[in-house]
C-alpha cells in the first residue's frame, strides 16, 4: 500500500523547497539527483475506467514497471495499492505483475483480461527532474521526500507541472501528516488533487465525474463509542475530501454542494459527541471558514439556475427577470471561484491535514479519566441517548409548524436536520422494521424546511440585489413576492408533513 502527500508548487516555491533540511529542523542526507522518464500504458481505456494505472519508468539504464490503483484520497494523501518489477526493456510485462499482485486484490482480475497484453499501447509520458531525500525520524518512520520538477505530455499537448511528494516508506502513517503540516507552517503550499496519471488523462478525456454522496456508515453493537466515533467522521470527511477534486477544477457546483454537506455531517456528528469529544476552536473556526464559502457559491447558484426559474414572471416582468436572473448569475460565478480559489488554497490545505491529523492521532484520549471511560462505553446506549433527545427537539420546535415565521421554521429545519443525520449515523443499530418507515417520513419533513428554507435564503439574496444592483431591482422585488405566495401555499402541505410525522413512532432501543 501506497502512502504518499501530495502539495503543488509555485515557481517560487521550488526554490524554497531545495532549503529542505533548514525548514523542517531535521538532518537529511544529501539529495539524490534523477531523471525520470515515464510512458503510461493504456488500452480503449480500459485501466482508466477501471481506477488503475500502468507505467514504465526509465531511471538511467534501468526499467520498473509500476501498476496502482487509484485508491482513496484524503485531502492531499493518497493511499492505493502499488506493485512494481524491475524489467529489461520498455515495454509491460503482466505476467510479472500477475506473479505479484495479490488474488484478493481488484486489480488481480483486471490483470485476467486476455485482450489486455496485446492490445496495451503508450498513452502519454511524463519526463521529470527529481531531487530526493530521505527523511528518518527518531520515532522509526522513514518518509522519502520527492522534489519534482516536469511535464505531461500527450496528443500533441504538454502540462507542466512542480509538486512536493512525502512518500511514507516505513512507519506510522500519522507521522506523514505531521511533517506535512510543519511544511505548511513554513510554506504556504497547497494540496495536489491529481496524480501524475490524473494530469495524462485530463489532456486526453473530458471526464464527467460525478460528485460523491455520503456513503453508508457500517456500525456493529459491539463498537465502542470512540469506534464509531471514528467510523463517523472519517465517513464524512471522505465525502468531503472526495468532492474537493472537483470544486478545485472550478466547473463543479454539484461538487461545491456535496462537499458542504459533508461538512454539515462532519460538524453534526461532532455536536452529537458533544459530552465526550470537543474539536480544538481554532480548528472548528477554520471548517466553519471552508463551510461558509461552500455555502455562499451554493445559496447565490441554487437561486441563479434553480429558484429563479421558477418564478412565472408573464410578458409584462420577463425582461425585468432576465436582467436579475443575469444579476444572480454573475455573483454565482463569482462566488464559485471563490470557493474554487479557497479549497485550492494553503489555508484549506492546512485545515484538511489537521483535521484528518486530529482525528487519527485521537488526542481526546488525553481527557479526563471519565472520558475515556465513556469512550470505551458500547454506543448503543449513546445512539438512543441521541435520537431521543434529538427526536425530543423536533417535536419541541415543531409544534404548530405550519404556522411559525421564517426564523422559528429556521429552527425546526436545523433540528430535522440533526434528527436526520444521528438516524443515518446509527441506522446499523435500530431494527429497520422501526427505522426504515421513521427515516422515510422524516426525510420528507426535512425536504420541505430544507426547500423553505431555500426561499428564505433566496428573499435574503434578492433583498441584497434590490439593494445593489439598480437593473435587477425590480425583477428582485417581483421574484420575493412570487417566493411569499409559494411559501404561504405550503402551510397546508406542512401540517400534513408534520401530522405524518408525529404519528410515526420513534425507533426503540437498539437492538
Amino acid at each position: 500500500m501506497e502512502r504518499e502527500l501530495k502539495f503543488e508548487l509555485a515557481e517560487a516555491q521550488d526554490a524554497a523547497l531545495r532549503e529542505l533540511p533548514r525548514l523542517l529542523d531535521v538532518e537529511l542526507d544529501s539529495p539524490q539527483e534523477q531523471a525520470l522518464e515515464s510512458e503510461y500504458f493504456d488500452t480503449d481505456f480500459l485501466l482508466r475506467r477501471n481506477g488503475a494505472a500502468l507505467r514504465v519508468r526509465r531511471n538511467g539504464d534501468q526499467f520498473v514497471q509500476t501498476l496502482k490503483s487509484s485508491g482513496d484520497q484524503r485531502g492531499g494523501l493518497f493511499e492505493r495499492e502499488e506493485y512494481e518489477c524491475a524489467l529489461q526493456g520498455a515495454k509491460p510485462d503482466l505476467d510479472a505483475l500477475r506473479a505479484i499482485v495479490p488474488r484478493s486484490s481488484p486489480l488481480s482480475q483486471l490483470l485476467k483480461n486476455g485482450a489486455l497484453a496485446d492490445r496495451l499501447v503508450p498513452v502519454f509520458r511524463s519526463t521529470v527532474t527529481r531531487k530526493l531525500w530521505t527523511l528518518k525520524l527518531a520515532s522509526g518512520e522513514e518518509i522519502e521526500v520527492a522534489l519534482d520538477t516536469g511535464k505531461v505530455t500527450a496528443a500533441e499537448q504538454a502540462r507542466p507541472f512542480s509538486e512536493l511528494e512525502l512518500e511514507l516508506k516505513h512507519g506510522d502513517p500519522r507521522h506523514l501528516g505531521e511533517i506535512g503540516l510543519r511544511l505548511i507552517d513554513k510554506v504556504p503550499l497547497s494540496l495536489s488533487m491529481q496524480s501524475k496519471s490524473d494530469r495524462g488523462y485530463d489532456l486526453l478525456l473530458t471526464e464527467n465525474r460525478s460528485a460523491a454522496r455520503a456513503q453508508p456508515i457500517t456500525l456493529r453493537k459491539k463498537d465502542t463509542v470512540e469506534e464509531a466515533l471514528c467510523k463517523i467522521l472519517h465517513n464524512c470527511l471522505a465525502q468531503v475530501h472526495a468532492n474537493a477534486p472537483l470544486v478545485a477544477t472550478g466547473h463543479s457546483p454539484e461538487g461545491v454542494h456535496q462537499m458542504r454537506v459533508g461538512l454539515r455531517r462532519f460538524r453534526s456528528a461532532l455536536d452529537m459527541f458533544e459530552d465526550i469529544v470537543t474539536m480544538p476552536p481554532a480548528l472548528e473556526e477554520e471548517v466553519k471558514w471552508i463551510a461558509d464559502e461552500l455555502g455562499q457559491s451554493h445559496d447565490w447558484y441554487v437561486l441563479a439556475h434553480s429558484t429563479l426559474l421558477q418564478v412565472d414572471a408573464g410578458d409584462d416582468k420577463r425582461d425585468r427577470m432576465a436582467e436579475t436572473r443575469a444579476a444572480a448569475a454573475e455573483i454565482a460565478k463569482a462566488r464559485h471561484a471563490k470557493a474554487t480559489a479557497a479549497v485550492q488554497s494553503p489555508r484549506y490545505a492546512r485545515v484538511a491535514l489537521a483535521l484528518d491529523h486530529w482525528i487519527t492521532t485521537s488526542s481526546w484520549r488525553d481527557s479526563s479519566d471519565e472520558t475515556r471511560k465513556l469512550l470505551k462505553k458500547c454506543v448503543g446506549v449513546l445512539a438512543d441517548r441521541v435520537l431521543r433527545k434529538r427526536h425530543r427537539t423536533l417535536v419541541r420546535r415543531g409544534r404548530g409548524l405550519h404556522k411559525l415565521d421564517a426564523h422559528h421554521r429556521h429552527r425546526a429545519r436545523i433540528a430535522a436536520k440533526k434528527l436526520r443525520y444521528a438516524a443515518e449515523f446509527f441506522g446499523d443499530l435500530f431494527k429497520q422494521r422501526r427505522l426504515k418507515p421513521y427515516r422515510q417520513v422524516l426525510a420528507k419533513l426535512q425536504d420541505d424546511l430544507g426547500w423553505g428554507n431555500d426561499m428564505a435564503v433566496a428573499d435574503g439574496l434578492l433583498g441584497h440585489l434590490q439593494q445593489h444592483h439598480r437593473k435587477a431591482s425590480d425583477g428582485a422585488s417581483y421574484a420575493r413576492g412570487f417566493l411569499a405566495a409559494r411559501v404561504a401555499d405550503d402551510r397546508d402541505n406542512q401540517r400534513k408533513l408534520w401530522k405524518q410525522f408525529r404519528g410515526t413512532s420513534r425507533p426503540g432501543s437498539p437492538r
